[in-house]
């Protein structure tokens, strides 16, 4: 029997920019625009460029948001600020069934 397949990226695969870092005492989020997703649901790969450093001196165990998006890693763990090594473009996996982002690698 053949598993189901699910198609990801038709439309090739999204990049945003944050916009903006702001670093709070239960977690540190950064900013992006607001984006007009397709109506439809999306599954796939995004690429998330990161212009702004986490400021020196964050607490190492606080929880990363985008806006207001929940951000893991593996076995469904908070991304933390220990997990980000800086400036750059990051690859994750997004669901929009289960509002799931994720850091590869």
């Amino acid at each position: 029997m053949i598993p189901a397949i699910f198609m990801a990226n038709r439309g090739g695969i999204p990049r945003v920019e944050s916009t903006g870092v702001v670093v709070g005492t239960e977690s540190v989020v950064f900013n992006f625009r607001t984006l007009n997703y397709p109506r439809s649901p999306f599954n796939g790969l995004v690429l998330v460029r990161l212009n702004q450093p986490i400021p020196t001196g964050t607490t190492a165990t606080l929880p990363i948001i985008f806006n207001s998006q929940a951000v893991t890693t593996y076995n469904g763990e908070p991304l933390t600020v220990a997990d980000v090594a800086g400036t750059g473009v990051y690859l994750f996996y997004y669901d929009s069934a289960s509002a799931t982002l994720q850091l590869i690698g």
